[in-house]
């Protein structure tokens, strides 16, 4: 089984709401995995890899499939590193990660649409949908979050790809649109979809709540 943990847009909380879920099976005794195929922005040591890795106590190595070191698509640092991603390569991984494990959490790099390659577009849709994973889409609790959250649904929509629901991440109630903006999205959708709610700063008892939650969903997914 895998998790495919993708986003709205950069720097949403991906890796955070990863790291939650990770941290939450694993303390359950459920044999779970990780893996990041693409990180960019990489200086030393891939910054998102190395975090989770750290939580199962296995080499950041084994966690990554590529990375780049300027913060830009993968497909736009392939073309500046003059390097061609290998996208079987990467499908490869993941399946034989998934084969050793009970669920494999598998995170992307940005928001859905993001380029791995073109002509034809190779995004991060396309491997949810090559992989038959199951997509967990993380968005800002904040203005701008009912555009962005409306349309990577109905574009993964469009690939007949059903996401289990949304992490709408960052509350902290400074701005009144957070106050809506879950209900209102349930409303623009107008199908059935999980939104659960983390704060800026979540207690654990929230963080918990929320990955028992998502994976009592996945269960019955």
């Amino acid at each position: 089984m895998i998790l495919f943990v993708s986003a709205t847009d950069t720097g949403v909380g991906k890796t955070y709401v990863s790291s939650i879920l990770v941290e939450y099976l694993k303390d359950k005794g459920i044999k779970v995995d990780y893996l990041k195929p693409i990180e960019t922005g990489v200086e030393d040591k891939p910054e998102d890899a190395y975090r989770i890795s750290s939580i199962l106590g296995k080499p950041w190595q084994d966690s990554i499939v590529y990375t780049f070191k300027k913060p830009m698509s993968p497909y736009a640092c392939a073309l500046d590193e003059n390097v061609d991603i290998d996208v079987d390569k990467i499908l490869k991984t993941i399946k034989e990660l998934e084969q050793k494990s009970d669920i494999l959490i598998v995170e992307g790099a940005g928001g859905i649409s993001v380029p791995i390659k073109v002509k034809p577009l190779i995004d991060y849709a396309f491997l949810i949908k090559s992989l038959n994973a199951i997509p967990l889409i993380v968005s800002r609790a904040y203005l701008g979050t009912l555009n962005h959250s409306f349309l990577t649904y109905f574009y993964l929509k469009s690939k007949d790809i059903k996401p289990i629901g949304f992490v709408m991440n960052g509350f902290d109630y400074e701005e009144p649109s957070q106050y809506s903006n879950a209900d209102i999205l349930k409303d623009m959708i107008e199908e059935d979809i999980n939104i659960w709610k983390l704060d800026k700063n979540p207690s654990k008892s929230q963080c918990l709540e929320v990955a028992q939650s998502i994976w009592k969903s996945i269960a019955n997914f």
